[in-house]
């Protein structure tokens, strides 16, 4: 009796996972999930490859409509030049179009290949998925260095220019992790870092509109002020009354541009933080 007792206990110690296989297949589950739906969403970017060749296709139809009606009522017969020249764009747009269209179903399979490569073998789907996981996180640290590079320029409040050139930087980054990472962004991967980081996005480009509106307002004063100047007396009080608005607008422009940069700059050392804590815990885990 004793020992049938013990056996059951190891049979069941033996076919329960422990929680950390356990949470790992529902995330091996989870991307599978995802591959799935992306091979449907493949199926209908195929459908759309050949797009371009139907829209290429009609628009040289009507060229040689065109082109034959107006051969058929002259006399003189023979294409001009701009004819000949039309006529050879439209052979090119479809040659391009179709060149495209082959190059899109052939990346549309290669992908659908390799998902279905994946799905058929759990191993290389963890790997995959833990892959991915882990360039998300480097495109996260990326993107936060980036947005405190623009917060930089932002609190110096030297270059307005120079600021959107910045932002420019963070607004690739922040495509390319949409388009290339869009399953670790769906099923929540490093979220402690990436909810601040996005806070802070989000207050960047709100201080980009507020800078710009400043910007306005400096150049509407700067104008007013060269009015006031040049104005005969008669119509000097029309032109300081213009002045002294146009001032009220820099003022108030200037006081939502200096809260939007404290709120900027508060949130851009939260993601900071988070980001250097996760340099550090991945340091500690790669020390034996």
């Amino acid at each position: 009796m004793r020992k049938s007792l013990v056996l059951a206990t190891l049979l069941i110690l033996a076919f329960t996972p422990s929680s950390g296989r356990a949470e790992q297949s529902v995330e091996d589950r989870a991307f599978a999930a995802a591959l799935e739906t992306r091979l449907k969403m493949l199926e209908l970017e195929k459908s759309r490859c050949g797009d371009g060749i139907s829209t290429a296709n009609q628009q040289a139809w009507e060229t040689l409509d065109r082109t034959e009606r107006r051969y058929n009522r002259d006399s003189r017969g023979g294409l001009t030049s701009r004819e000949k020249l039309e006529l050879g764009q439209a052979q090119s747009n479809i040659d391009s179009a179709t060149d495209a269209g082959v190059a899109c179903a052939n990346r549309i399979e290669t992908e659908r290949t390799n998902i279905k490569a994946l799905l058929l073998n759990p191993e290389r789907l963890r790997q995959e998925s833990d892959r991915l996981r882990s360039e998300f996180r480097q495109e996260l640290l990326v993107l936060v260095t980036e947005a405190r590079a623009a917060s930089t320029t932002l609190s110096a409040r030297r270059s307005y220019g120079e600021f959107v050139l910045k932002m420019d930087a963070v607004e690739k980054r922040l495509r390319l992790i949409r388009a290339k990472y869009a399953i670790p962004l769906s099923r929540g991967d490093h979220k402690a870092l990436k909810v601040p980081i996005s806070g802070a996005c989000n207050a960047l480009y709100a201080a980009v509109g507020d800078w710009k509106q400043l910007s306005q307002a400096d150049q509407e004063v700067t104008g007013m002020r060269a009015a006031v100047a040049r104005a005969a007396k008669w119509e000097a009080t029309i032109f300081e009354g213009r002045l002294r608005a146009a001032q009220l607008k820099q003022t108030e422009a200037l006081k939502r541009l200096a809260d939007q940069t404290e709120t900027t700059l508060a949130l851009i050392q939260e993601a900071t933080g988070v980001a250097g804590q996760e340099e550090e815990s991945k340091m500690g885990k790669a020390t034996p």
